[in-house]
Protein backbone atom coordinates (compact mmCIF):
# COMPACT_ATOMS: atom_id res chain seq x y z
CA UNK A 1 0.00 0.00 0.00
CA UNK A 2 2.64 2.43 1.31
CA UNK A 3 4.86 1.65 -2.55
CA UNK A 4 1.62 2.80 -4.27
CA UNK A 5 1.00 6.10 -2.59
CA UNK A 6 4.30 6.95 -3.19
CA UNK A 7 4.54 6.01 -6.63
CA UNK A 8 1.33 8.75 -6.63
CA UNK A 9 2.99 11.70 -5.71
CA UNK A 10 6.59 10.87 -7.65
CA UNK A 11 7.11 14.16 -10.32
CA UNK A 12 5.78 13.86 -13.81
CA UNK A 13 8.81 12.91 -15.52
CA UNK A 14 7.38 15.05 -18.21
CA UNK A 15 6.43 14.49 -22.08
CA UNK A 16 8.58 11.86 -24.01
CA UNK A 17 11.30 13.98 -25.86
CA UNK A 18 12.95 11.74 -28.92
CA UNK A 19 15.85 13.00 -30.61
CA UNK A 20 17.51 11.72 -34.17
CA UNK A 21 21.02 12.42 -34.42
CA UNK A 22 22.44 12.53 -37.80
CA UNK A 23 25.63 11.20 -38.37
CA UNK A 24 28.11 12.60 -40.62
CA UNK A 25 31.17 11.05 -42.54
CA UNK A 26 34.00 11.65 -40.37
CA UNK A 27 31.24 9.71 -37.59
CA UNK A 28 30.40 13.10 -36.20
CA UNK A 29 27.15 14.59 -35.49
CA UNK A 30 25.58 16.03 -38.83
CA UNK A 31 22.37 17.28 -37.16
CA UNK A 32 19.80 16.55 -34.85
CA UNK A 33 16.08 16.13 -35.64
CA UNK A 34 13.39 16.45 -32.58
CA UNK A 35 10.59 12.92 -33.24
CA UNK A 36 7.26 13.53 -32.27
CA UNK A 37 6.15 10.32 -31.13
CA UNK A 38 4.20 8.26 -28.58
CA UNK A 39 6.78 5.50 -27.56
CA UNK A 40 9.97 3.87 -28.30
CA UNK A 41 8.29 1.61 -31.19
CA UNK A 42 6.63 4.40 -32.92
CA UNK A 43 10.06 6.74 -32.62
CA UNK A 44 11.96 3.50 -33.67
CA UNK A 45 9.90 3.65 -36.84
CA UNK A 46 9.98 6.82 -37.99
CA UNK A 47 13.52 7.15 -37.24
CA UNK A 48 14.17 4.21 -39.36
CA UNK A 49 13.03 6.25 -42.57
CA UNK A 50 15.45 9.34 -41.71
CA UNK A 51 18.88 7.03 -42.26
CA UNK A 52 20.69 8.93 -43.96
CA UNK A 53 24.17 8.46 -46.30
CA UNK A 54 25.84 7.63 -43.19
CA UNK A 55 23.13 6.44 -40.42
CA UNK A 56 21.14 8.05 -37.58
CA UNK A 57 20.83 7.15 -33.58
CA UNK A 58 17.81 7.24 -31.86
CA UNK A 59 17.58 9.14 -28.12
CA UNK A 60 15.20 9.76 -25.99
CA UNK A 61 16.87 12.29 -23.42
CA UNK A 62 19.97 10.44 -22.57
CA UNK A 63 18.67 7.12 -23.06
CA UNK A 64 20.34 5.23 -26.45
CA UNK A 65 17.54 3.75 -27.80
CA UNK A 66 18.30 2.57 -31.18
CA UNK A 67 21.06 2.64 -34.10
CA UNK A 68 20.20 3.01 -38.09
CA UNK A 69 22.88 2.35 -40.55
CA UNK A 70 22.50 3.86 -43.61
CA UNK A 71 19.74 2.88 -46.43
CA UNK A 72 22.42 1.66 -48.87
CA UNK A 73 23.92 -0.79 -45.83
CA UNK A 74 20.65 -1.93 -45.18
CA UNK A 75 18.94 -2.82 -48.42
CA UNK A 76 21.89 -3.79 -50.79
CA UNK A 77 21.70 -1.85 -54.30
CA UNK A 78 19.84 0.99 -52.49
CA UNK A 79 20.93 4.48 -53.13
CA UNK A 80 21.27 6.61 -49.52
Amino acid sequence: MFTVLVGAFAPDPGPLAYRAIRLSSSGGVEGVERIIARNDDEAAALTARMANTYGVDLWERGRFLDSFPSLSVRVPGAVA
